[in-house]
């Protein structure tokens, strides 16, 4: 081998460190003048593909979820990461090896004495190292590896699920939720293979053109290395010359797919509505075109890497056949055999398959990172109401309810609620009354601390809901909201989240109490029937009169109804009614109430209008203020019983 001469190093770096940095920083286009790539247009700004200092600086994410807190999850991983490991690293060895058995092959076999025998060893050895041990090896590997792969999966998944558990009214409200669904099931997986393909792919392949030349340079010489790193710069070069992938047009492609995703969804779980307006060729047309915008924009997104693909190869083939005339040439003029030839080549091979592997990997690693991106928003997620530092744990008392100059904004533009106070004792029943959207909805949300109070206080028993922990607060409170929340499972099931240790025999106590239990028993498997998806077995009324039951079942000490018998018949309303007032005896009782009949024996009303108190106080009093409250309850009367010809007519409310 000729000795190295120092230029042949100077010209190596020359050469590798442009190849690097073209490599880790490439080239960006785009408007140069933009402070923010983010914001040109789709068609014209690029933004910057993933590169190997942002895919690195990315790898940070994952970190915690390598080792998790679990002590078997984690003896479980550092085994897998271990074999994995030491696979890759015999492969690397074998790679170097098997070439070097070939060209001893080659040489033995070129021989010119007919006496030379057949390379047994090398032969059997060749075919253990280079045919079956890297099967072998890589079958081994790709199982411990997916196996690391499922557990990490499973990690991140639990992590994202927890962390859309924890978060407040505010992201679920604002949140499209199949979206949100999509991305903890998806957004797990691509994480993962982002960092799979990152350490298990990427990195392992730069090692392998580091040892390729080296190998070369060791058993050639150093022009052939400067020739493989001439070529590998080249083709890097044009690599990172061709455009990148845009992420603006990334993001349009995912965001595409979601939407066409999206209206499928919805159309099928709204098929009731779609079937009702006869609207199902709309809807056909609709999804239709959704599939054929998230297509073409597919197609313009790969157009350009298809393109840069032709190009790559066509170096590619251009150096293969540069190096091979260089060793034809140093084979004819030097003692160099035919087997040299073989190992050049296959070396080269080994080189630069992996190199290829690694830039087209690039551009699929790129997308893995966009898609993960969600991944990564969520995990930073913080959700607006969480316990503070140092919150204690609610001790009940009686339950009295003290509200001191509370106010509340959605939007931090305009007041939901304003400056409302009042006091509330343990143990009574109070009723918030008002005209849609006047804000009732909003007093009640706060109570449940389903929201912080952005001015003022809410305390019961003396404790500010946010000094309090958010568990040890909600366990002694039972809320019927206006949206039933139901599970696709059995009846029994359902009415059972609310006391999961309650018996058969006092769920059904409750649901006699609800006037439920005879309409469940008319289902064929009775309490054992599955009450459909977000209940569609069950009537409006049928959910409310069940989630009447979760609240009995619940047998807390503060009850929250919000419009919790809107949808009943006055008969079925009459009946619960009658047991709730027996029911109400010593717990703290919060109502909110359209039907004003229905809490005429409050113990206190609000009247509540444009997110303000305007009256307080009990049925009586109010009515003969000639207030806002008695406007309510005249146009209540007026809409159930309206005056007849000759005379007034009769009220249903004041006789109920």
């Amino acid at each position: 081998m000729d000795a190295m001469n120092p230029n042949l190093l100077v010209a190596l770096a020359l050469l590798v460190v442009p190849a690097l940095y073209l490599f880790v920083f490439p080239k960006r286009t785009g408007n140069p003048n933009s402070k923010d790539d983010k914001h040109q247009p789709l068609d014209g700004g690029r933004s910057k593909p993933a590169t190997l200092r942002s895919i690195l600086s990315e790898l940070r994410i994952f970190l915690p979820f390598l080792l998790p807190k679990d002590r078997g999850v984690q003896r479980k991983l550092i085994y897998c990461y271990f074999l994995v490991g030491v696979c890759l690293a015999i492969d690397r060895v074998v790679k170097l090896i098997s070439p070097m058995l070939l060209r001893r092959i080659v040489d033995a076999l070129n021989s010119a004495e007919p006496t030379t025998q057949l390379p047994w060893v090398e032969i059997v050895l060749f075919v253990l190292f280079r045919k079956i041990g890297t099967k072998v090896i890589g079958r081994v590997s790709s199982s411990y590896r997916r196996r690391a792969l499922d557990e990490l999966t499973d990690t991140i998944s639990m992590t994202l699920y927890n962390k859309i558990l924890d978060q407040s009214s505010e992201y679920h409200e604002s949140k499209e939720m199949g979206t949100v669904w999509r991305t903890v099931c998806d957004s797990g997986t691509s994480a993962v293979y982002y960092f799979s393909h990152v350490t298990v792919n990427q990195l392992p392949v730069i090692l392998d053109i580091a040892l390729g030349i080296g190998a070369c340079w060791k058993i050639f010489d150093g022009r052939m290395a400067l020739a493989m790193v001439t070529i590998i710069v080249l083709y890097v070069g044009f690599s990172a010359a061709i455009p990148p992938w845009n992420k603006e047009m990334l993001e349009e492609v995912i965001r595409l797919n979601q939407e066409a995703s999206n209206i499928g969804l919805d159309t099928i779980n709204n098929w009731q509505t779609v079937s009702y307006f006869n609207r199902t060729q709309h809807e056909r047309s609709r999804y239709g075109k959704a599939v054929k915008a998230s297509r073409e924009s597919n197609i313009r997104f790969m157009r350009p890497v298809r393109s840069g693909d032709i190009t790559r190869q066509l170096v590619a083939s251009i150096g293969v056949g540069a190096v091979c005339l260089l060793g034809c040439w140093q084979i004819q003029h030097s003692s160099r055999s035919a087997g040299d030839f073989v190992l050049l080549f296959q070396f080269w091979d080994d080189l630069f398959t992996p190199l290829d592997f690694l830039v087209n990997l690039l551009p699929s690693t790129e997308r893995y990172l966009a898609e993960s991106q969600k991944f990564i928003e969520i995990l930073q997620l913080e959700p607006k109401v969480k316990d503070k530092e140092g919150a204690a744990e609610f001790k009940l008392g009686n339950g009295s309810i003290r509200f001191d100059n509370v106010s509340f904004s959605y939007d931090g533009k305009r007041d939901a609620v304003k400056n409302v106070s009042f006091k509330a004792e343990g143990g009574k029943t109070i009723a918030i009354v008002g005209e849609t959207g006047g804000g009732k909805s909003t007093l009640f949300k706060l109570l449940c601390r389903a929201y912080d109070v952005t001015g003022g206080s809410i305390k019961i028993d003396g404790q500010d809901l946010r000094d309090v922990t958010l568990e040890s607060f909600r366990k002694h409170v039972s809320i019927v909201p206006q949206a039933i929340g139901v599970f696709n499972t059995t009846i029994l099931d359902n009415l059972r989240y609310a006391n999961l240790e309650a018996t058969r025999e006092e769920v059904e106590d409750a649901c006699r109490a609800a006037a439920l239990h005879k309409r469940i028993l008319d289902f064929p498997n009775g309490y054992e029937e599955k009450v459909g998806e977000k209940g569609a077995k069950l009537s409006g009324g049928e959910l409310q009169r069940m989630a009447i039951a979760r609240a009995l079942l619940r047998k807390s000490q503060i009850v929250l109804f919000d419009e919790a018998t809107s949808n009943l018949d006055a008969e079925t309303e009459s009946r619960i009614q009658e047991y709730l007032r027996k029911w109400y005896t010593g717990r703290t009782v919060v109502v909110v109430a359209h039907r004003l009949a229905t809490i005429a024996n409050a113990d206190l009303i609000i009247s509540f209008k444009d997110g303000v108190i305007v009256e307080a106080g009990r049925h009586d009093e109010l009515l003969a203020k000639r207030g806002y409250f008695h406007l309510l309850w005249e146009k209540q009367r007026l809409a159930w019983n309206p005056p007849k010809e000759g005379g007034e007519g009769k009220s249903l409310l004041a006789s109920s």
